[in-house]
């Protein structure tokens, strides 16, 4: 879905349900859509998914997401994946923990920028051995939604 914000800056917004991984049947609510993913260290390793872009410009990446794993000053169970962008690996997505058991607490991760001209791309968000937490063990969250803004 794209949102046009003004002439020039709009947001676009992929489901992550819409063909790119199984729905998880956990009972989270407040998710957009008909459902989210789950990613952890077992499920969903590598999530590929293509963005279309209508228009040439530098745009920020972010992502919806819910980690409920521990209270939001420590345990070191944030879920970490590095996200691709047309073969190229664009940075780190942090999904930091929005408290213990808020798993129905959604918010967006940080945002990664990149240039891109008007097309369609693969997109992949994986977890590598480079995404390990501190915790080791947990690296979790759901993921409701892509968020693709304009910059300029």
């Amino acid at each position: 879905m794209i949102k046009q914000i003004s002439e020039w800056k709009f947001v676009i917004y992929y489901n992550f349900l819409l063909n790119f991984a199984p729905a998880s049947t956990l009972p989270y609510k407040g998710f957009t859509g008909k459902g989210f993913v789950e990613i952890n260290t077992t499920k969903n390793l590598k999530i590929k998914f293509n963005i279309t872009i209508p228009q040439d410009g530098e745009y920020a990446i972010d992502f919806r997401y819910a980690n409920g794993n521990g209270p939001i000053n420590t345990d070191n169970k944030c879920a970490m994946r590095s996200l691709v962008v047309n073969n190229q690996q664009i940075g780190t997505v942090v999904f930091l923990q929005r408290g213990q058991g808020k798993w129905s607490n959604w918010g967006f991760s940080n945002a990664l920028i990149v240039k891109l001209n008007k097309g369609t791309y693969p997109a992949s968000v994986i977890l590598e051995p480079v995404n390990a937490n501190m915790n080791i063990r947990v690296n979790q969250a759901m993921l409701d939604e892509v968020r693709i803004v304009r910059l300029k």
